[in-house]
Order: C-alpha cells, then structure tokens, then sequence
C-alpha cells in the first residue's frame, strides 16, 4: 500500500533536487545578470517547485528598464522563439509517433499482450505531446512579457508565423483526415447545419500548416503525410 509517508518523503527528495538545480543555476546567474537583479527577487528555500529562473522575462517592464536588462531581454527574445519552434517540432513529431502507433494498435491481433503494449506505448507518446504543449505554452507566454506591447527586437517576421497553442489544436493528422472524410461523405448540407449549432469540420491547426507551407486545408497533402508516416514500422523512426 502506498502510504502519505512515503508520498510526503518522495515531495522532499524531489524539493531538495530542485533546489539543488537552483543553487546551480543561481551561480551561472552571477556571471551575466547584474547584482542589482538578483537582489530584486530573492529566492525561497520552501517551495524551490514555485521559484523562478529570475530571466529578463520574468521581471515587469518597468523593472527591467530600471535594472538596465535590455539586451538581455532581446537574447533571451530570440533564444524563446528558437525555443518554440523547436517545441512545435518535438510535438509534431510526437503526434506523428502516437498516429502510428494508434494505426499500428488497429492491425493488432486481439492478443491481449500486444494491445497492452501498445497502449502504453500510445500513452507514453501522449505523455510527450503533453510535456511539449507544455514546454510551448510556458516559451509563448514568457515571450509575450517580453514583447511589451513595443517593438518586437526586429523578429516581427520570425513571429508572425507563430500563435498561442490552445488545447484543441493538439489533434493527430490521421484524426484530423478521418474528419475530413466523414464531412466529405456527409455533405455541405449537413456541414452547415452542424455550424449553426457550432458545430461542423475543424479547420487544420496552424502548426501543422506551418509544416506543410500551405495556407488552407489541403486534405490531399495531408493525407499522403499521414500514409506515408504510418505505412509501415520502419517510419516510427522519424519520431525517435
């Protein structure tokens, strides 16, 4: 039986690494951020889990202009958009892996130890698309605080292509293609009447179209991604 003891001896050990992580990251600190800033928000021992990393983004605006965190602020700017666009990556790539591996789960026999297997393998590839929804959500929000409302570090076109990741955006293609079908098979009809009750077919999200380099929902080129992602097990290397 699990046990609050146990539980509560597990939060500590993984209070005290984290702690640890900080001590560590504060030193690195010392060599590029003024003094003044790391005076300006000190750190707590309680809850190391609830601390900051005391980047540019991380202090208001008035603050950072008082501290004299400028050109920090514009690396840290640029290193966050090269941070979303590389978590973009990681979770299309994810999402590609989970299409196979639900794809492959459908061919199975209906051995029960092969479908086992495969759903974890499905929840541990949903774990990763989760981890990197999130490692996005936290980039975009700190790159927002940086931006200021002002100029955007002479970025503006590397930005443009960039949106705030919602939680319905995180769909599979083969999910999405199998929609796209069944809307298809329905007819515009009975698609515009789903839309009167907010309902109908869901657009492509703008992370996948940014991977294809189309502006509308071009089920075609889609579909062929998909076929060609999840054809056989060889391509589950593509998301390693």
């Amino acid at each position: 039986m699990y046990h609050r003891g146990t539980e509560a001896q597990e939060l500590n050990e993984t209070r005290r690494k984290v702690a640890k992580a900080l001590d560590h990251w504060a030193d690195q600190l010392q060599e590029f951020m003024p003094v003044d800033a790391l005076v300006e928000s000190p750190r707590s021992d309680d809850t190391p889990e609830n601390e900051t990393l005391r980047l540019p983004s991380d202090f208001s605006p008035e603050v950072r202009h008082r501290l004299g965190l400028s050109s920090l602020a514009k690396i840290e700017f640029a290193l966050r958009i090269r941070q979303l666009h590389d978590a973009l990556e990681k979770l299309r790539s994810n999402l590609g892996l989970k299409s196979f591996l639900v794809r492959q789960k459908v061919r199975l026999s209906s051995g029960q130890g092969p479908l086992l297997r495969s759903e974890s393998e499905i929840n541990r590839a949903g774990r990763q698309v989760q981890k990197w929804k999130e490692v996005y959500q936290r980039a975009w929000k700190a790159l927002n605080r940086l931006r200021d409302n002002g100029p955007m570090y002479e970025m503006e076109e590397e930005l443009r292509v960039l949106r705030e990741l919602k939680e319905e955006d995180c769909i599979m293609l083969c999910e999405w293609v199998e929609e796209q079908r069944t809307w298809q098979k329905l007819g515009q009809r009975a698609e515009v009447a789903a839309r009167e009750n907010v309902g109908g077919r869901r657009d492509l999200p703008w992370f996948w179209k940014i991977q294809f380099d189309i502006s509308g929902d071009d089920l075609g080129s889609v579909d062929g991604a998909v076929k060609n992602w999840t054809s056989d097990s060889k391509n589950c290397s593509l998301f390693t």
